[in-house]
């Protein structure tokens, strides 16, 4: 059974835990400042980057927008409420907005070939007052959204480490800044899609590390339940897909990756890619709380969240795979974070 006390996981070493840290950074910030080097001379690339990223690019970065460490902790969390249908159903809900792009993203671009938001969009057809107020709202948005992934890096750092997290916190902002205040739109662009094969990579290890080590039993499966079809899980299919959907037309990340395809052709791939991306990204890290339950390393008598169950599975494993985990979390926190800076950037130009 699960473990009853309300620390989860080990605890990556002082040392170990800064060397993975802010070596991860360094070479986020060499990378952002290389990206950025094509684009800080060039006004249109680092305002806008319009008809600049291909589909795997673009693929890589619908992909990076709709992800953050925050996943560790939502996605577990309901799967542990409502089994293999939530998981499920949360994975399609994150994903299939994203075709709403591929249908209305070619008429903003038809319409507005020299743009680069919604919020500029929005100004040229219906006027200041409403352009001001969906500027503001969208930038409120994207502030929440940060603010709930830096609260979510703090979680993380503080169960993986001994080390203060406020420290690495604020140091991982300062290095995005850096080099999105350097290249741009453009360099948070391919920082993000190279971020983001990082990211695919290690998810992949740790899936393969969790199912050699973790084997419950048929009994096991059965006396945690989590498989059979539940209400719940058939209500996030419509009920979160809706949310999403609409919280999505108010994150200006979404519309720059938009104006950023070569064209709709490319457009329209991207989000078909990105959304299978999405999808397996999502339900490989939400079946961490199913398979938490089935392996006994939480339960929901134990006084361990729900929200916690991936880390739960995490203190069963060999000590390099919390360290794996620091690297995921930090490159997660990256993307999310510089294209919080960018979407905010844009909606605060535009006012």
């Amino acid at each position: 059974m699960a473990d009853s006390s309300s620390d989860p996981g080990p605890k990556v070493s002082s040392p170990a835990a800064n060397a993975l840290i802010y070596v991860t950074l360094i070479a986020f910030l060499v990378l952002g400042m290389f990206a950025g080097w094509r684009s800080h001379r060039n006004a249109g690339l680092f305002l806008k980057a319009i008809k600049s990223q291909s589909v795997v690019s673009l693929s890589l970065n619908f992909l990076a927008v709709n992800i953050g460490s925050g996943i560790f902790f939502s996605l577990p969390e309901v799967g542990t409420i409502a089994g293999i249908t939530g998981v499920f159903a949360y994975a399609f809900a994150a994903g299939a907005p994203l075709f709403l792009f591929a249908i209305v993203g070619p008429m903003f671009r038809k319409h507005n070939s020299k743009q680069w938001s919604m919020t500029a969009f929005v100004r040229e057809r219906y006027g200041r007052p409403l352009h001001k107020l969906y500027g503001i709202i969208c930038t409120l948005f994207v502030g929440m959204y940060m603010v709930s992934e830096l609260t979510t890096i703090y979680g993380v750092f503080q169960l993986l480490t001994p080390l203060h997290p406020l420290t690495p916190m604020i140091i991982i902002c300062v290095i995005t800044t850096i080099y999105t205040a350097f290249g741009g739109v453009f360099a948070s662009l391919m920082t993000d899609a190279i971020q983001c094969v990082l990211i695919f990579v290690l998810i992949i290890i740790a899936v393969i590390t969790v199912g050699v080590s973790v084997r419950p039993s048929k009994e096991d499966i059965e006396r945690a339940g989590l498989v059979k079809p539940t209400k719940m899980g058939g209500e996030l299919f419509v009920i979160l897909t809706l949310a999403i959907a609409f919280s999505d037309m108010y994150h200006q990340g979404f519309w720059q990756r938009t104006f950023a395809s070569r064209n709709d052709h490319d457009l329209r791939w991207a989000t078909f890619f990105g959304f299978w991306l999405v999808f397996v990204v999502t339900a490989l890290v939400g079946m961490a709380g199913p398979l938490a339950a089935w392996a006994g390393t939480w339960s929901p008598d134990s006084d361990v969240p729900g929200s916690s169950a991936f880390f739960t599975i995490i203190a069963s494993m060999p000590g390099w795979v919390s360290g794996l985990t620091l690297v995921l979390t930090t490159s997660l926190s990256c993307c999310a974070i510089d294209t919080c800076q960018t979407a905010m950037f844009a909606s605060l130009y535009d006012l």
